[in-house]
């Protein structure tokens, strides 16, 4: 169920999944074993327009993976990767950075991404996101997975502002 994206206060961090939020969810895979992936351009600069609103975004990801960590260096974002409890590590970066889950959204589309969308002050999804995820976040978004989700975001932040 969509609800409207009311936004009472901004917050400090947002967090996001990897697989299924800033990539469509596939992985093409050569003979040598090489992953390859798709992102969108709309969301590497959607995170400098985040941070000119005082907005830190972190990538937390279950996966270790090189891309990971390289599309995070080139969006200029933190990466938390090879999580096996996403709350967990999110609670240690909070508590390391001095924040709180209160000033936290997360932005996750499959079931390891429920304890994080059940612990944000917001928790959002891609349109595409699995039925569980679907039904429980706060906001559904109107972009699919891969396609620009912090763009969406960052431009309702930007009509608040």
């Amino acid at each position: 169920m969509t609800k409207n994206l009311s936004i009472d206060k901004k917050p400090k961090v947002i967090f996001t999944d990897f697989d299924g939020c800033l990539t469509d969810d596939r992985v093409w895979v050569n003979e040598h074993g090489e992953e390859f992936v798709a992102a969108n351009r709309k969301d590497g600069l959607a995170t400098k327009r985040l941070k000119d609103l005082g907005i830190k975004v972190v990538i937390a990801s279950t996966e270790t993976n090189k891309v990971v960590l390289a599309r995070g260096n080139k969006m200029r974002v933190e990466v938390l990767q090879g999580l096996s409890d996403k709350v967990k590590a999110i609670d240690d970066y909070l508590i390391k950075n001095n924040l709180t889950w209160e000033e936290s959204w997360y932005i996750g589309n499959d079931i390891n991404d429920l304890g994080s969308i059940n612990k944000a002050k917001l928790s959002l999804c891609p349109n595409d996101a699995v039925e569980i995820v679907l039904n429980s976040v706060d906001y559904v978004l109107k972009t699919k997975g891969g396609f620009g989700i912090l763009s969406e975001i960052v431009t309702e932040l930007e009509k608040t502002n």
